[in-house]
């Protein structure tokens, strides 16, 4: 589904997206009520979350103009101005729910969800369609029973075919519904999309659900007869608000924050700090009485501004706060004693609100989840070997350690030669600060990434200066952290190192019948840790893939003195129903977009032109890794 979110709040609107992204909505945005007019105007939309204090167009005129355009888009507006009057004013503009600020983000879901089902009285949280069962209240697929994991545009594609089984869709169709208009993508991009979902299909035996209509597009199979859409009456769901899903993103963000929310409220802090001293200039200039009528309204537009967008980030007391302020300015100023001591005594508060939630910290589950997410497949627990001379600290971190299958330890830096030798550790967290000479923690760290050890290191200090920071990279540290950092954190960060030391154990397997190019490829990819097999004669391709196993193939388009080239042998795996997912990559001489084309269209997932760069070579093949281990 497509959603229009016209917000002037940059810092809100992006910590909106990122909910409703992940709630697998496709989302444009506009920051003024004539740029979000205009893109109603343009494109396709099932909903437009609507701000109605707005730059340029507020939303109460945007709702207007778009209803007196005959157009039925749902509209649900976003309100700080909580008055029974100000909600009649919106909905006789012709806007269909309202949810006033700050807002339960379960609330907000609901309602979504509730307005697509009145917009279509068929639409509900679960269709069915042959063995495939979609559940939009959980964001879930089951498949004969298991559940199929998709990526969000996986989802999106399957959602639009089941809940449209007789309309058959273009590729340029498909662009405008689940792609939002500032990622721009390709026509090949959906052909790509396609094809991973329908691998994914296949495996789980439901390979004819989507099928092709040759020079026009893809649809639901039209011979399927078992498509089902489960009602609310069915289900049990409730007709208005659907409670289903309960604190599936409840904003607790003081103490758990997700790090892309983290990096938005890092960039967006510094302006809302500013709006708060605005507020206390314009409330000193009222206690020398200075202020201006104009200053006053100024005062209000930013506490107004301010009740929407520390709410997006969970701060609803610094919210209530702001709320507080705005009714005061907007009821108008009485130059009385006690209202100015109020007005100091909130925004004293709101300033100390703001400055609590400095430290933000990534969801908690993080580290509970590791358990379960990948050290099951390891041969052995992995070891953590910490160095800092904070005992509490320290124990804090072998606590959190336990809670993912990780063993943690202490050694102090001097005895750090000697307990590594008799307990090699996986990965390796220092403070090159807590020993009197750094000089000498340097050197330590040189040691432990040289090829020797390759040992992983995480560097973690209260030291907040570039050039020691540039020196700890140049000396192989894979990770800095500055403290004061939550032990949640720290484990996240060791979890990544653990997984890139995972992904380079990885078997690969290369054809080329070039035996330059295999001795490069030999010493390039042997000193990562990859298991290598390079195969020169393509006619021993299928014997040698089905006794190797390998995680990634590596393909030459064309080779010589054979009349099997790379393109037929990745055909011959994409059909193959064991080995169809797996990753391959091409390296070439030729460049035109005619033979990238035919290679994509072969299945490959990867291309690079030759001379082959060894940085370029290694990134590519992290990635594939990595992208195939969180599958």
């Amino acid at each position: 589904m497509k959603i229009l979110l016209v917000e002037d709040d940059e810092g809100a609107a992006l910590v909106l997206k990122n909910i409703l992204t992940h709630q697998h909505y496709t989302v444009d945005l506009a920051f003024d009520g004539e740029t979000g007019l205009s893109l109603a105007q343009m494109f396709l939309y099932d909903l437009v979350l609507l701000d109605i204090i707005l730059p340029k167009l507020d939303g109460l005129m945007f709702c207007r103009q778009l209803r007196a355009q005959k157009n039925d888009t749902s509209v649900l507006l976003l309100t700080a101005l909580d008055s029974s009057t100000s909600k009649v004013i919106g909905l006789d503009a012709g806007a269909d729910d309202y949810v006033i600020k700050p807002f339960d983000t379960n609330e907000l879901l609901a309602r979504i969800r509730a307005l697509m089902r009145r917009k279509t009285p068929s639409r509900s949280s679960i269709i069915q369609a042959g063995n495939v069962r979609l559940d939009t209240s959980s964001s879930k697929v089951i498949c004969n029973g298991e559940l199929l994991h998709l990526t969000a545009k996986e989802y999106a594609l399957l959602e639009l075919f089941l809940r449209n089984s007789n309309r058959i869709f273009t590729q340029e169709m498909l662009l405008d519904y689940l792609w939002s208009s500032e990622e721009m993508p390709l026509v090949n991009t959906v052909r790509a999309h396609i094809k991973a979902l329908r691998r994914k299909l296949k495996l789980a035996e439901a390979d004819d659900l989507i099928e092709t209509v040759h020079r026009f597009g893809y649809r639901l199979n039209s011979k399927l007869d078992q498509m089902k859409l489960t009602t609310a009456a069915d289900t049990n769901l409730p007709t208005e608000i659907d409670t289903t899903i309960v604190n599936q993103y409840k904003p607790q963000y003081k103490s758990q924050f997700s790090s892309a929310l983290a990096d938005i409220w890092k960039r967006f802090k510094p302006r809302y700090s500013e709006q708060i001293t605005s507020l206390e200039q314009s409330i000193t200039a009222l206690l020398v009485g200075t202020q201006t009528e104009e200053v006053a309204q100024q005062a209000q537009a930013q506490a107004h501004m301010l009740i929407g967008s520390l709410a997006s980030f969970g701060f609803t007391e610094a919210s209530c706060l702001s709320r507080e302020i705005e009714k005061i300015f907007r009821d108008g100023i009485q130059q009385s004693i006690a209202q100015l001591e109020r007005l100091s005594q909130l925004v004293v508060a709101l300033r100390q609100e703001l400055e609590r939630a400095n430290v933000l910290e990534p969801p908690i589950t993080v580290a509970k989840r590791c358990q379960r997410q990948r050290f099951a497949n390891m041969k052995q627990q992995p070891r953590l070997l910490i160095m800092d001379n904070d005992a509490l600290f320290c124990q804090q971190l072998i606590e959190e350690a336990a809670l993912c299958g990780i063993e943690a330890f202490v050694a102090p830096l001097t005895d750090a030669k000697d307990v590594i030798a008799q307990n090699t550790p996986d990965v390796v967290l220092v403070d090159l600060h807590f020993s009197n000479s750094v000089e000498s923690s340097l050197q330590l760290l040189a040691e432990l990434t040289s090829k020797n050890l390759a040992l992983p290191v995480l560097v973690f200090t209260e030291v907040e200066d570039f050039t020691y920071r540039l020196k700890v990279a140049r000396l192989g540290a894979q990770i800095f952290l500055h403290k004061p950092v939550a032990p949640a954190l720290v484990m996240a960060a060791v979890i990544q190192v653990l997984q890139r030391a995972d992904v380079t154990g990885a078997k690969i397997m290369v054809v080329d019948n070039d035996s330059q190019v295999l001795d490069n490829l030999h010493t390039l990819l042997s000193t990562w840790g990859f298991q290598l097999t390079l195969l020169d004669n393509s006619q021993r391709f299928w014997d040698t893939l089905n006794a190797f196993h390998p995680d990634l193939l590596i393909l030459d388009t064309e080779m010589s003195l054979s009349s099997i080239n790379g393109i037929d042998l990745c055909q011959v795996v994409r059909n193959d129903p064991y080995w169809n997912h797996l990753p391959v990559l091409f390296l070439s001489n030729r460049k035109d977009a005619q033979t990238v084309n035919q290679l994509f269209m072969a299945g490959a997932d990867d291309y690079l032109s030759k001379p082959i760069v060894e940085p370029e070579l290694i990134t590519r093949i992290l990635n594939r890794l990595e992208r195939l281990r969180l599958q």
